[in-house]
């Protein structure tokens, strides 16, 4: 995710991939073969691995879905932390019987994280796999599928978090706590703490349009002086920007973009130029492993609003995920995980169809999250999730516990 754009691997249904794109997957390379490895065996099989006594349970034509994620690029890392947790997932339907006694199958093509890579990998799944629903991630990437939704008549659903994104059309979900909904936890926060200066930091990407004006107003509401500062993702060196910062005397600091582990970067430099200000995490992307990893022990103390993620709900696919990989899910895991059962219960009750799944989607009621709390689609599609705020206790478990504002 940091270094500089490399050519993608390519996921194949049929367990065919460049000889030479592997070694370009980045940064856990055990991580990336496992995924190809898991994705190539589930697709010959028809079914996702490891359970395979499960083929007995469901074991109808199998129900494909795509997956475009990024697998490499500066997003790559994350997108491959999060594709295990579809997987598992899927496992997990398919354990349960399938869907009407059907498997579901999962097609994975690299999106790389850019509207170029977006737009090819949607056409891909669904011109050559016919898949009717996808599963993507990003902003970026959803702004550039969302008029093929339209095009294809194929429901998209994703974990992204820009206000009003997913209503310009009925075919694109997103499950997700928007920052209107994360921020005002800590905004009571900087009120309960009398914070009167603020400076934040957003990535130079569309991310921005919405984040920067948002926090502003939030601030201004608060009669908190602000400032802020964009950063380019793939960048290694952000002194100049924090110095400013520095200059700006903050009382706070607020980190928020994609998850990035260049918002790690920053938050690890801030403490090496000898800022000791409280920072903040407008989502809880801070319990992601390739973010915590880049901030090291800086993450400490951090504070956060998002995804509510209760540990005992979640325990079933915490489990599953650590046995697999070895250390515990991030939040965006609890949201993907939800998203493939919110998928298949809408094929149970309306058919295996892109029409069908949109209709079931649009529906959504009262489903209980794999995080805890229960959830509801709005008029535009977006998720109405269950919100909380945070303290990052230990960046290596990862440990964080529920604070009050």
């Amino acid at each position: 995710m940091r270094a500089a754009r490399r050519p993608a691997a390519k996921f194949r249904l049929a367990c065919i991939w460049e000889e030479d794109a592997m070694p370009h997957m980045q940064p856990n390379h055990r991580l990336t073969r496992w995924i190809a490895a898991t994705v190539c065996i589930g697709a010959v099989l028809g079914v996702a691995l490891p359970d395979l006594a499960r083929s007995q349970q469901a074991s109808g034509t199998p129900y494909t879905l795509g997956v475009t994620y990024p697998l490499s690029g500066p997003f790559g890392a994350w997108g491959q932390l999060l594709v295990p947790a579809i997987e598992i997932a899927a496992d997990h339907v398919n354990q349960a019987g399938g869907v009407n006694g059907h498997p579901l199958k999962l097609v994975v093509e690299d999106s790389k994280g850019n509207p170029e890579g977006a737009i090819s990998a949607m056409r891909k799944v669904v011109q050559v796999d016919q898949v009717p629903a996808i599963l993507t991630i990003f902003t970026n990437v959803v702004s550039a599928q969302i008029p093929l939704t339209m095009q294809f008549k194929v429901p998209i659903i994703s974990p992204v978090e820009a206000p009003g994104l997913v209503a310009r059309s009925s075919w694109a979900f997103a499950h997700s706590p928007l920052l209107t909904s994360t921020l005002p936890l800590l905004a009571e926060h900087w009120k309960n703490t009398k914070i009167k200066r603020l400076f934040a930091f957003f990535p130079n990407t569309p991310i921005a349009k919405f984040a920067s004006p948002t926090t502003k107003a939030e601030a201004e509401k608060l009669g908190i002086t602000y400032e802020e500062a964009l950063f380019k993702l793939g960048d290694t060196d952000f002194r100049g920007l924090i110095a400013r910062a520095k200059s700006f005397n903050p009382h706070a600091i607020l980190i928020y973009g994609h998850g990035t582990p260049d918002e790690g970067v920053i938050m690890k430099q801030i403490r090496e130029l000898g800022m000791n200000t409280p920072m903040f995490n407008a989502c809880a992307c801070v319990t992601v492993k390739s973010y915590r990893e880049s901030a090291g022990k800086a993450a400490v103390g951090v504070v956060f609003s998002g995804f509510k993620y209760d540990r005992q709900a979640a325990k079933k696919l915490t489990d599953a995920y650590r046995a697999k990989l070895g250390f515990d899910p991030d939040y965006a895991s609890l949201e993907v995980y939800d998203m493939v059962f919110m998928i298949a219960e809408a094929i149970k009750k309306y058919g295996y169809t892109g029409e069908g799944i949109r209709k079931g989607l649009a529906e959504v009621k009262d489903f209980r999250s794999i995080g805890g709390g229960l959830v509801g689609m709005d008029k535009d599609g977006q998720s109405v999730v269950p919100v909380a705020l945070y303290r990052l206790t230990d960046v290596t478990k990862p440990d964080f516990v529920e604070i009050k504002p």
